[in-house]
């Protein structure tokens, strides 16, 4: 027998790029008022071996649990499970027995939404993170039932910059319009990396309080840690509402994200929350995501502007969609300022579209040189085809184990995806969970109505998750 004694030596690189997936599910008369947080530790702990990361630390509140990971966070209320992982975890894999666990506590999904940035290394990615494309499917398979079977969008530039991935399936449309206001602010280049390389003089609350990261939300109480040798990650709680930071802070690929969460659409000003956080981390690039589950006329509707560029910043691009569920999303990306632009053009003009009915929203083109910007390097193009509803693929009935057999099942399916255009020479917008929504015209019309100067994005509700890199 021969023993291969090669020394298995450690990822030189990591990724900073986080998948998050928030599902909310519905009470029954037979549910534990507690609901989703009757769960035992045990039955977490299982989840989190499946999704590949564990439980570090805890705090808790009157209405949520909060979990820093190994890799990122985990929030669990009452009726709402998010669940946030980076590196090259297999967050989706703990999605089918989430939901056997909910159905034990009488309780059934109503809603799932999907989200995440561009990897920047995404050659290293498991099934089914190996391309937007087979997370989209196999989150069908989970959340299909619902509404229209799901939706999937993919916002930003494809060919400079990171793009914003969306998949959302909900029962009966959005209900909340305050519910939501995620913010990542992932970063390259980060001028501020070596405060989260661990220092044994240094405790993790005095990292989180000298690096001015405790005065983002003053009122939570926090949970952090300091990796080693280097990383940091923390929640903070307050309410309903959180805040999670989670940063990656080696030279090469440096990244940070920044959430924020739950709290009243009054209680914070996103443009002012962007400042202060780029103000922390000063990044090299950057990208918001706002994001609100309503489209209304009230309030909340404001939440959705970000009514001034970041101070020293200038805006790449704004892309507005509005989701057939309800809600929209609107995602930019920001490099300094400092950055010359092509002879004729202005700040202000048109970024090139996003697929499908993203909309775009008034920015400045991209940098004329190359040499005038770091760029980052994506090396997948998704695509956003949909499979017919009797496709052969069907990841509930394969063992999250098996990725050949999947990977099988897949290309069966996309041979019949092929046979089904070329008899119909496309797929109906029913079946298709593609870029564009059937409000796809009303998403633009609303969009383009807000162009104006600067980089205020449509005044609709709207919710937040950004990154940057080079």
């Amino acid at each position: 027998m021969t023993v291969d004694t090669t020394p298995v030596l450690p990822n030189p690189v990591f990724e900073g790029s986080e998948k998050r997936v928030e599902i909310d599910f519905n009470f029954s008369a037979a549910s534990p008022a507690n609901g989703l947080r009757a769960l035992a530790r045990a039955q977490l702990d299982e989840l989190m071996g499946l999704a590949a990361c564990t439980i570090v630390s805890s705090r808790t509140n009157a209405e949520l649990d909060a979990y820093v990971l190994s890799e990122s966070s985990l929030f669990v209320y009452p009726t709402k499970w998010v669940l946030k992982t980076c590196g090259t975890t297999k967050l989706l894999r703990a999605v089918p027995r989430l939901l056997e666990m909910a159905a034990e506590l009488n309780m059934l999904p109503r809603r799932c939404k999907y989200s995440r940035a561009s990897f920047l290394f995404p050659e290293q990615q498991p099934f089914p993170h190996t391309s937007f494309e087979h997370e989209a499917f196999f989150l069908r398979q989970q959340f299909g039932h619902l509404g229209n079977g799901g939706s999937a969008y993919v916002l930003g530039d494809m060919f400079n910059g990171l793009q914003w991935h969306v998949y959302v399936a909900d029962a009966n449309g959005a209900v909340y319009a305050d519910e939501l206001h995620p913010l990542a602010k992932p970063t390259h280049k980060l001028e501020a990396a070596r405060q989260f390389f661990r220092d044994p003089a240094k405790s993790a609350p005095q990292v989180t309080t000298e690096t001015g990261i405790r005065s983002l939300v003053p009122s939570a109480d926090i949970d952090d840690y300091v990796f080693e040798p280097c990383g940091y990650s923390m929640n903070g709680i307050a309410g309903g509402g959180f805040i999670t930071i989670h940063i990656t802070p080696e030279d090469g690929f440096s990244y940070a994200s920044v959430e924020v969460s739950g709290f009243d659409p009054g209680a914070y000003d996103p443009a002012d929350m962007v400042s202060r956080i780029l103000g922390i981390f000063r990044p090299g690039k950057v990208s918001v995501s706002l994001s609100v589950d309503v489209a209304s006329s009230s309030g909340e509707y404001a939440w959705g502007t970000l009514a001034a560029r970041p101070h020293g910043y200038g805006c790449q691009s704004a892309t507005c969609q509005e989701l057939a569920t309800g809600g929209r999303v609107a995602y930019y990306t920001f490099s300094p300022a400092a950055v010359s632009f092509a002879a004729g053009t202005k700040e202000g003009a048109p970024a090139a579209g996003a697929q499908g009915a993203a909309a775009d929203v008034d920015a400045p083109l991209r940098p004329a040189s190359p040499a005038t910007v770091l760029r980052s390097t994506l090396r997948h193009m998704p695509s956003f085809s949909s499979l017919p509803s009797d496709s052969d693929y069907d990841v509930a009935s394969t063992s999250s184990g098996d990725e050949n057999e999947v990977s099988t099942r897949l290309a069966a399916a996309l041979r019949q995806l092929g046979r089904s255009r070329s008899r119909s020479g496309s797929i109906s917008p029913k079946s298709s969970i593609g870029a564009a929504s059937e409000q796809g015209d009303a998403a633009s019309a609303a969009c383009a109505a807000c162009k104006g100067s600067g980089v205020a994005v449509c005044a609709a509700p709207v919710a937040v998750a950004a990154a940057a890199v080079p």
